[in-house]
């Protein structure tokens, strides 16, 4: 996905009778010193115009602000583009993915993706997971500093993992984040050293050392296709006691341990079919649940019982997951990148 050109908006239609609509991908203004997780949304954003334009789309990269959507609008008074939502979390703009859907519903301007009620819900873990409790949908304990969102007792004696409320990516996530929960109060004490210097609230989640999965949705609002889970495997983790996290370290720095021995495993194998089947109807439960649209993604994790505990609900995740279930499958890509542009265009999902 590298070496994407993203002066992509001259160039030519394959059929000069073309009715489809232009296409904006909009994405985070993006600094050269902006973190590796922030530098991969423009990544996509070039990669995504590559796909529309060979489709024969007109396609428009344009880096957010509040200007920009408003001039957008006025430059298509009658027939407006479908915009291409890639705007995701990003240092000081944390509120961004779920405020911009409100924006361009604001203008009349189509969107791929989530909704701003649905974006909202999602991307504030621990509001999600009052949900996803209050819906009879497996979410691991939780505990934070805040009473009322705390809706479940400490699982004493267990581990808890400290992470962000509102952050994606794996941000906040390191080798320090599990606390041993000999009581409440050595857990807040962890929240509260995570807190500490960072602009970010964060709360503790009960760890489920187990097995994690993946599973990527697309379609219209009602009518979701739910890929084949995926999971990821832990090489070498327990030979050298590390925790099985997938750390922003892990995500991002492809000199760390965790970049070279976490891997996606595509492959179902047979007895893994019951388990899988139930990860779908649970990732399918949580797109009705949620109001999901366009695409989405659900992270599992298994616990030695065989119990599926869902982890994070993604209303705007990136598309490398499902690039290569697609690969896996035999399954054209781009057909998908434009099956969510379709939906956009089709479905009154605001």
């Amino acid at each position: 996905m590298m070496g994407f050109s993203i002066s992509l908006r001259n160039r030519p239609r394959k059929d000069c009778m073309q009715t489809t609509p232009d296409i904006i991908i909009l994405h985070n203004n993006v600094k050269e010193d902006s973190p590796e997780d922030v530098l991969d949304i423009l990544l996509q954003a070039k990669w995504i115009g590559e796909i529309l334009t060979e489709k024969g789309y007109a396609v428009r990269l344009l880096p957010f602000s509040f200007e920009s959507v408003a001039q957008l609008a006025k430059e298509y008074p009658t027939k407006p583009p479908v915009v291409f939502n890639l705007v995701d979390s990003a240092p000081g703009e944390e509120t961004l993915s779920y405020l911009v859907p409100g924006l361009l519903s604001h203008f009349k301007l189509p969107y791929t993706g989530c909704s701003l009620d649905a974006l909202f819900v999602t991307t504030n873990k621990t509001l999600a997971k009052k949900l996803m409790y209050s819906s009879g949908i497996p979410t691991p304990s939780w505990i934070g500093l805040d009473a009322a969102i705390d809706i479940t007792p400490l699982v004493k004696d267990s581990w808890y993992l400290v992470k962000p409320i509102a952050e994606d990516a794996s941000v906040g996530l390191d080798d320090d984040s599990l606390v041993h929960a000999t009581s409440r109060e050595a857990v807040e004490a962890a929240i509260l050293r995570k807190e500490q210097g960072s602009t970010s609230k964060y709360f503790a989640e009960q760890f489920i050392d187990g097995r994690e999965f993946t599973a990527c949705m697309y379609g219209e609002a009602g009518a979701p296709t739910v890929m084949p889970p995926y999971e990821w495997v832990f090489e070498g983790f327990e030979e050298q006691k590390r925790a099985k996290i997938i750390t922003y370290e892990a995500k991002w720095n492809d000199k760390s341990f965790g970049f070279e021995h976490i891997k996606a495993k595509y492959g179902i194998a047979e007895m893994d079919a019951p388990l899988v089947s139930r990860l779908e109807q649970i990732a399918q439960r949580c797109w009705q649940v949620f109001g999901l649209s366009g695409y989405a993604r659900v992270d599992f994790r298994i616990d030695p019982q065989g119990n599926p505990w869902v982890l994070e609900i993604n209303g705007n995740p990136s598309f490398y997951g499902f690039y290569h279930i697609a690969n896996n499958l035999g399954l054209p890509f781009p057909s998908i990148v434009e099956q969510v542009v379709r939906s956009a265009q089709g479905a009154d999902q605001r």
